[in-house]
């Protein structure tokens, strides 16, 4: 091990032992146990002084170890339901990128665009936003930033501006967009997977959409409007984007049928009651890791998909949702979570709803700042849906906030695949993404708390 990692390990040990024996005069046995969890699992998660699939691994063997539980019994959240859902939604985007369908998707749309530069640039964000919303948000932004670099290679661009706005218009809105659905981003499967194993609320594929979907446009428009004000450009028309005409191929004619079948699958799983109570249709009813586990089965039997394609489907992150939902676990069985929570409720002025979403969002951002954004989430998961319920507050309102929350740092190249992806084209700077992600971040933060104050509340 480098000398970095040795100091950091030691670090977080250190604070461990002290968690552990200054907590002795108001925690139980269990609940110091479970602190010293919590402090290895944040520490190393922040730090990542170790691969993040390697901590999440290692709390069901501290829980055992501990006593907490079992061994088997904290093993259990590794195979929940939510890791068939992304499993099946990972293989389905592997499937897409294969057989270039997502480039197919990508110029079906901008080749009808026939607009000014603003106009294409905010084409250009909702395509990326489309998607991100069924395949990884990476994946979707370095298509599109390829795609984008070929465009601003043709204009006369005196500012220099205009490909900054491309491709952090691209990488931004892949990050939005991935907040629509359960498959987009992790960390709204995450929410989910929580509120079922803790309060055992089951959000649809479809309801989810229903929390995440005005946000992402909304957020989508609003970095349209910064970045053409933080960048101004004197861009003003730019070449029509063509596509060669070509003729899908069997294999992408199967692939698109797939796909298509996912996406109504998952829509229709579960309906709204007012649309339901108009067509007289509730959904088919079958969950959507169901569906996940159908679409798995179609990819593999129509061999759209191989056995050496399952390599990419993404392992550490099913690792990371997995300890995620142990360290929750651990946290709800100690009762840890109420101790926290009880201190929250502090800051809460006596539990009021507002400052409770307020802290939740700043906190969930806060902390994906400096951590990946899935160790976010399952570090302050358990702690948001405790204090929902210590407040009397909808703990399903607060566990969106978090989802949503932990996927809308915009600021730094660390932040996300897609922040990294733009860094990495050369076209903008530190200082330049930092000054354009603080405010995103702050819009971010100060829209997700108003949808969960004054909409979200109408949804339950």
């Amino acid at each position: 091990m480098d000398k970095k990692r040795i100091i950091t390990l030691a670090a977080v040990t250190l604070l461990a032992v002290i968690a552990f024996t200054q907590t002795s005069s108001f925690l139980t046995i269990e609940q110091r146990y479970a602190m010293v969890v919590l402090v290895y699992a944040s520490g190393l998660w922040v730090t990542e002084a170790v691969p993040l699939a390697a901590t999440a691994i290692l709390i069901p063997l501290l829980q055992a170890f501990f006593g907490i539980q079992g061994f088997k019994a904290a093993l259990v959240p590794f195979f929940d339901t939510t890791v068939m859902l992304l499993l099946g939604g990972f293989m389905l985007a592997v499937a897409v990128e294969k057989y270039d369908l997502d480039e197919y998707f990508a110029y079906l749309i901008l080749s009808k665009v026939k607009a000014g530069a603003k106009g294409i640039v905010l084409a250009v964000m909702f395509a990326t936003g489309f998607l991100s919303m069924w395949i990884s948000n990476s994946a979707s932004a370095a298509l599109l930033i390829t795609m984008a670099l070929k465009i601003t290679d043709q204009v006369k661009d005196k500012q220099g501006n205009f490909s900054k706005i491309m491709v952090l218009a691209i990488a931004y809105s892949a990050t939005a967009g991935g907040l629509s659905t359960l498959v987009g981003t992790t960390t709204c499967a995450m929410a989910a997977a929580s509120l079922k194993t803790t309060v055992g609320y089951d959000i649809s594929f479809l309801g989810w959409m229903v929390y995440g979907a005005p946000i992402a446009v909304l957020q989508i428009l609003v970095i349209w409007v910064v970045l053409f004000m933080i960048f101004p450009t004197d861009v003003k028309e730019i070449p029509p984007i063509e596509r060669p005409p070509s003729e899908l191929s069997n294999k992408q004619k199967l692939t698109l049928g797939v796909f298509t079948f996912a996406v109504l699958a998952w829509l229709t799983g579960k309906l709204p009651d007012p649309i339901a109570n108009v067509i007289g249709w509730s959904g088919h009813g079958y969950s959507s890791s169901m569906v996940a586990a159908t679409v798995l089965i179609l990819l593999y039997f129509t061999d759209l998909i191989e056995e050496q394609d399952i390599k990419n489907g993404k392992w550490s992150t099913l690792l990371l949702i997995g300890g995620g939902l142990s360290l929750g676990a651990a946290l709800e069985v100690t009762g840890l979570v109420n101790v926290i929570s009880d201190w929250l409720m502090g800051l809460t002025s006596g539990g009021s709803p507002l400052l409770a979403i307020i802290i939740v969002v700043v906190s969930g951002l806060g902390i994906s700042i400096i951590a990946s954004n899935t160790a976010s989430a399952g570090i302050f998961l358990p702690i948001a849906i405790g204090l929902g319920q210590k407040i009397g507050f909808s703990p399903v309102i607060l566990a969106v906030a978090v989802g949503i929350s932990t996927s809308l740092d915009f600021m730094l190249p660390v932040g996300t695949p897609p922040n990294a992806i733009a860094y990495s084209t050369g076209k903008v700077s530190m200082p330049e993404m930092i000054k354009a992600g603080i405010l995103l971040d702050i819009s971010g933060a100060i829209l997700t708390i108003i949808m969960a104050y004054l909409l979200w509340p109408y949804l339950i």
